[in-house]
C-alpha cells in the first residue's frame, strides 16, 4: 500500500550504515563509442555550477534541533531535527511547522558548526509552514535565501535540495521536477465540511529523507522554488526512507506566508467559499458542457465570498457513479486573466493571494462569458 506522509523530523539516533559491494559482470561490455560525452568540459562546466552554488546558499541551510517536554516538568522526551533556511537579514528562518510543533525548546545549528537558541515567530498549520528566529547578529556573515517564481517552474528542469538527512547536516542532492499539475496535499478539514488542499505541490525525485523537512528545493540557479515537505513510502509500518518520491509546497504560497509570520505572527489564508470539479475532455464530451477546461462549481458556501459575488450553483443535475453532479454551474476559466484548466489550477491562485484581495473570474453561464468580481475572504 502506498500512503503519502511527512517527512518527519528525525529522531537523533547514532547513523547507520548499510555495507553493500558493487556487482562485477563476469563478462564485461566494452563501453561503446558514441556513450561518451565528446565535449566533457559540459560536465565539468555543470559541476562546478554546482560546486559554486552550494558554496553560496549552503550556510543559509540550517539544521533544527526541538525539544518537547515529557509528562513531568522536568522530563524531555523527544530532541528532533529538522532543516530550516534563511530568509532575511534579521534573523528569520523558514522551516516546516511539523518540525517544530509541541516544541519547548529550539536550536538552531548553523554550517559552522555554531548552535544558537531560537524562538517561535509563527506558524500555519494548514500550509505546514513555520517561521523561527535568531539573533540578528548570528547571521550578519550569512546571504539569506532568495525566492523564486513557482509559476516558472516546469517538469524536467533540475532541482537541488539541501538539508539534513537522518542528521547528516547540509546535505545536497540533485534531481528533477518530476510533476506539478494535478499533485496536492490533503490538510486539515474546514468548519463547513469541505476539506483545504495544499496545491501545486512541486513532485522531485531529488533524494529527501527523514531530517530533510522545511529545507529548500531549488532550482539551477540557486532560487527556492519550494520547501521539503513530505514523502511518498510504500511501506507505512516501516521507518520512513525515500522512494523516489518527494514533495514541496510552492515557492509562490511559502513566500506570502513567511511575510505574514514575521510581521504579524499569524497568516490568514485567502477562501473563496465554493467547492470545484476539474473539467476534462471526457467529462466535457460526456455532460455537453461548453469548455473542456477549467473548474465546474458543484458548491457554493452560503454568504462565503463567491456567494456574495454571485457565483452561481446550477439546478439541473444527473448521477454519477451513485453520487449527484449539477451539471449547469459557473464554469471557472480564468482567475485575474490567467487561464483556469482544473479546480487545483484555480486553489494555487487563491492560495497565492491575501485576505481581502479584489479578483476577476471569468466565468462560463449560460454557455455565455462574463466577469465577475470576488473579494476573498478568510477562511473558516
Amino acid at each position: 500500500m502506498l500512503i503519502w506522509i511527512f517527512a518527519p523530523s528525525e529522531q537523533a539516533t547514532p547513523e547507520q550504515s548499510t555495507n553493500l559491494k558493487p556487482t562485477l559482470s563476469a563478462d564485461p561490455t566494452p563501453v561503446a563509442a558514441s556513450s561518451v560525452n565528446p565535449n566533457p568540459s559540459n560536465d565539468l562546466s555543470d559541476e562546478q555550477a554546482r560546486i559554486d552554488l552550494y558554496k553560496r546558499v549552503g550556510p543559509a541551510v540550517v539544521s533544527i534541533d526541538t525539544e518537547v517536554a515529557g509528562e513531568s516538568s522536568q522530563e524531555v522526551t523527544q530532541e528532533a531535527l529538522g532543516s530550516g533556511f534563511l530568509v532575511d537579514d534579521q534573523g528569520h528562518i523558514a522551516t516546516n511547522n511539523h518540525v517544530i510543533e509541541g516544541a519547548t525548546r529550539i536550536f538552531v545549528t548553523f554550517s559552522d558548526g555554531r548552535q544558537v537558541p531560537a524562538t517561535l515567530r509563527g506558524a500555519d498549520q494548514d500550509n505546514d509552514i513555520a517561521v523561527i528566529k535568531v539573533e540578528a547578529e548570528e547571521v550578519s556573515s550569512i546571504a539569506p535565501m532568495v525566492f523564486g517564481n513557482s509559476r516558472e517552474v516546469q517538469v524536467g528542469q533540475d532541482t537541488i535540495a539541501i538539508g539534513n538527512p537522518f542528521g547528516l547536516q547540509n546535505t545536497m542532492t540533485l534531481g528533477i521536477v518530476s510533476a506539478v499539475e494535478g499533485r496536492s496535499l490533503p490538510g486539515r478539514t474546514l468548519a463547513n465540511g469541505g476539506q483545504f488542499r495544499i496545491s501545486r505541490i512541486i513532485q522531485t525525485d531529488a533524494a529527501i529523507n527523514p531530517g530533510n523537512s522545511g529545507g529548500p528545493l531549488l532550482n539551477s540557479n540557486g532560487e527556492v522554488i519550494g520547501i521539503n515537505t513530505a514523502i511518498r513510502v510504500s511501506d507505512p509500518t516501516a521507518a520512513p526512507a525515500f522512494a523516489g518520491v518527494g514533495y514541496a509546497v510552492p515557492a509562490n504560497t511559502v513566500k506570502i506566508i513567511v511575510e505574514d509570520l514575521i510581521k504579524t505572527g499569524k497568516h490568514d489564508s485567502a477562501y473563496l467559499g465554493v467547492s470545484m470539479l476539474t473539467i476534462s475532455a471526457q467529462l466535457a464530451e460526456e455532460l455537453k458542457l461548453p469548455v473542456n477546461q477549467g473548474a465546474l462549481v458543484t458548491n457554493v458556501v452560503v454568504d462565503g465570498p463567491a456567494d456574495q459575488a454571485g457565483i452561481r450553483l446550477g439546478t439541473n443535475s444527473i448521477q454519477v457513479e451513485g453520487a449527484e453532479l449539477i451539471i449547469d454551474s459557473d464554469i471557472v476559466t480564468a482567475f485575474n486573466g490567467e487561464r483556469i484548466r482544473s479546480s487545483d489550477d484555480l486553489i494555487a491562485h487563491i492560495n497565492d493571494s491575501r485576505v481581502g484581495d479584489k479578483v476577476n473570474l471569468t466565468i462560463i453561464r449560460d454557455d455565455q462569458e462574463q466577469t465577475v468580481e470576488v473579494i476573498l475572504g478568510a477562511r473558516p
